[in-house]
């Protein structure tokens, strides 16, 4: 059933809604029922994924308004117009980036796959995105023997949390771990062909994620100090050679975010306040040299993986999230230190990596909302990647790393 009236009738937390709505619980309460029942998860699991499956109910129309990530209703509105009509909806379609194909489009189709019973508000969307957590789930914990210790990393607030919403970052979370998973595991394939969704999805993921295949494909970085070292060098010349059209692609971007949360003084805001008011401070925005922007990067390193910060909390949600972020902090370096894996060069490069990503988010870093989501998608395919490396036989990591060299 499709909500073919979805910009007329979004059912706003109405009794419709919670029927519509608990059609779709129903079923993935149904799915982990069978799954447990046939031995694929323990009990701890079970109950688990009841309860985030029961989420999307808790955040959408009863803790806060679903326009506190109003991104959703266009989604809403793309998923819907593609299951009744086969087209985009009119203020959607388009191609994005490159001539790509949109994000949007690309999500709302993946999303619309999902074989729900009801797609008819917001929160459908968000049930959409609880399955493709849950198979990924699935997928992760055969790789462990402890099957609880995976779950609790899939009971991390942040993420029940995004993923009970309608938007995109579970589509980018869960690509980006398959990614990195795999690219770790040696098979090679198929991270070359997921950077296609990644550019559409998120390109700074694409991004980050395009320079670890280079450093663990081309050179190998993840092997030996040698190799790690030739990378670093090899990233230092490049980056000379192309300054100038690199602090050309980081300014684009630290502009757009600035200009997207300028307030003036009048009370406009967004890019017109901006066109209007804010172009005699572009000047000091604007990067001009590699080690200006290096610098930069490590110095606001820190504030981003804190936010929010104290001054910034205006409401119970905010230091909730400043206690998570120091927690997924203390659980990368937990893990380092009692698995004793920080002379590993798989671990040296996974870690290099997700620190250029955060500076690069650092850098283009304006409303502090945002890129609390915007970090978190980023930082937790790392931690679960870094999961995997400990908790995996070195053995094993280096015969993989042997078969990868031979072929």
């Amino acid at each position: 059933m499709v909500n073919e009236y979805f910009d007329l009738i979004t059912y706003g937390g109405n009794l419709y809604y919670y029927i519509f709505e608990l059609a779709n619980f129903s079923v993935l309460a149904f799915l982990v029922l069978i799954t447990y029942k046939l031995g694929f998860i323990n009990i701890n699991s079970f109950i688990a994924w009841i309860g985030i499956f029961f989420s999307p109910f808790l955040f959408n129309y009863f803790l806060f308004s679903p326009f506190l990530f109003g991104d959703q209703f266009t989604y809403a509105y793309e998923v819907m117009s593609l299951k009744t009509t086969g087209e985009s909806y009119e203020h959607v379609g388009g191609d994005g980036f490159f001539g790509f194909a949109n994000a949007v489009t690309l999500s709302a189709k993946i999303l619309g796959t999902i074989p729900l019973p009801t797609y008819m508000t917001v929160t459908s969307l968000a049930f959409a995105n609880k399955f493709i957590l849950f198979i990924t789930f699935l997928w992760f914990k055969r790789f462990f023997n402890n099957e609880n210790e995976v779950l609790l990393y899939f009971l991390i607030p942040s993420l029940v949390l995004y993923s009970a919403t309608g938007l995109r970052d579970t589509l980018v979370m869960v690509i980006s771990i398959i990614f990195i998973i795999n690219l770790i595991r040696g098979k090679l394939i198929l991270p070359i062909l997921l950077l296609y969704p990644l550019l559409v999805l998120k390109i700074q993921m694409f991004a980050v994620l395009a320079f670890y295949l280079l450093g663990h494909l081309i050179f190998q970085a993840h092997r030996s100090k040698n190799l790690f070292t030739f990378f670093l060098f090899t990233i230092f010349i490049t980056g000379a050679i192309y300054q100038e059209s690199i602090l050309d692609i980081l300014n684009l971007y630290r502009v757009a975010f600035i200009a997207e949360n300028f307030v003036a003084e009048d009370g406009t805001i967004g890019y017109s306040a901006w066109a209007l008011y804010g172009q005699e401070n572009r000047a000091d925005i604007l990067l001009n040299s590699m080690p200006e922007a290096i610098f930069l990067a490590i110095l606001k390193l820190p504030i981003l993986l804190l936010i929010p910060m104290p001054w910034n909390w205006s409401n119970l949600f905010y230091p909730l999230q400043s206690i998570e972020s120091c927690l997924l902090i203390y659980l990368y370096c937990k893990l380092t230190l009692e698995s004793k894996i920080y002379k590993d060069y798989e671990f040296i490069l996974l870690t290099f990596i997700l620190v250029v990503g955060l500076g690069l988010y650092a850098l283009i870093m304006a409303n502090e909302g945002t890129f609390v989501r915007y970090r978190f998608s980023l930082y937790y395919p790392f931690l679960l990647a870094l999961l995997y490396v400990c908790r995996q036989p070195k053995k094993n990591i280096d015969n993989i790393n042997d078969k990868k060299l031979l072929n």
